[in-house]
This record gives structure tokens, C-alpha cells and sequence, in this order.
């Protein structure tokens, strides 16, 4: 089971992933100052919600990177990706969930101009699956306790 915090925690960094993916599809051209707000905010919901220092460091340290250095953005994505890609491909084998952040880096690094709709993309599926997750997560929890 979950502690309060973690789950709170999960909570409010999806819809934060969510309305930040909407803000993006809106706003393209504001991309940079709305994902370095993103990770700044990220970090302090880290933070309130006692993440662990090194999680929230990184977060706000990259949202001020993203503001002093913007054109750079295209590249830490797809690095991001592919990590993420490459992880899931060596924890869970050839998945969706592995091919399609390795696909969304390659086209990164080809198109980077693309930035806006893969980040838009990537923050809503994010959110989106992860409140699914959790919400399958407390109807399987609620369902053991039901059992015994």
C-alpha cells in the first residue's frame, strides 16, 4: 500500500503533467517558460510533500537550466526518452511503453522544432496514466480488504 504523502504526492504531480501538457498545446511558443516553470513547481510539490533532496535539486536545477539555456531543451528531452526508453526495455523487455519514448527521441533529435507537441504529448499521457494507475491501484487495494 501507499503512504498519504506518496499518494498525494503522485496526484498532484499528474494534474500538474496534465495542465502543463494543455498549456503547451495552447501556447507552443511559450514552451520553454512554461516546462522550466513546470520543473520548478514539480520540485516544490517534491518538497512539501518530503521527496527526497536529491529529487527535488534536480528538478528545480533543471527548470532554472531551461530558462538560462532554452535552446537545449530539445536535446535534455530526447536524452530523457531515450533513458526512460532504454529502462523500460531493459526492465520489461520490447513493450509500447519502451518503443514509443525511444521513437518520440529519435524524431527529437531529427526535428527538434517538433519540441512542443512531444512534450505536450509525453506531459499528457504521463498525467493521464498515472491517475488511471492509481485509481486501478485503490479499487485493487479496496478489493483485497474486501476479501480477507
Amino acid at each position: 500500500m501507499m503512504n498519504s504523502n506518496t499518494g498525494k504526492r503522485r496526484v498532484f504531480h499528474a494534474l500538474l503533467a496534465i495542465v502543463t501538457g494543455v498549456l503547451v498545446m495552447l501556447w507552443p511558443d511559450a514552451l520553454y517558460y512554461i516546462i522550466g516553470s513546470y520543473l520548478i513547481a514539480t520540485g516544490l510539490v517534491f518538497l512539501v510533500f518530503k521527496a527526497p533532496a536529491v529529487i527535488v535539486a534536480a528538478s528545480v536545477v533543471t527548470g532554472i537550466f531551461i530558462f538560462v539555456f532554452p535552446s537545449f531543451i530539445p536535446y535534455f528531452f530526447a536524452f530523457f526518452l531515450l533513458v526512460i526508453g532504454i529502462g523500460s526495455l531493459l526492465s520489461g523487455g520490447f513493450t509500447l511503453f519502451a518503443v514509443i519514448p525511444l521513437l518520440a527521441a529519435v524524431l527529437l533529435i531529427s526535428f527538434p522544432d517538433i519540441i512542443s507537441i512531444i512534450v505536450a504529448a509525453f506531459l499528457l499521457l504521463y498525467g493521464i496514466t498515472t491517475i488511471i494507475a492509481m485509481i486501478r491501484s485503490r479499487r485493487n487495494e479496496k478489493e483485497i480488504i474486501e476479501v480477507y
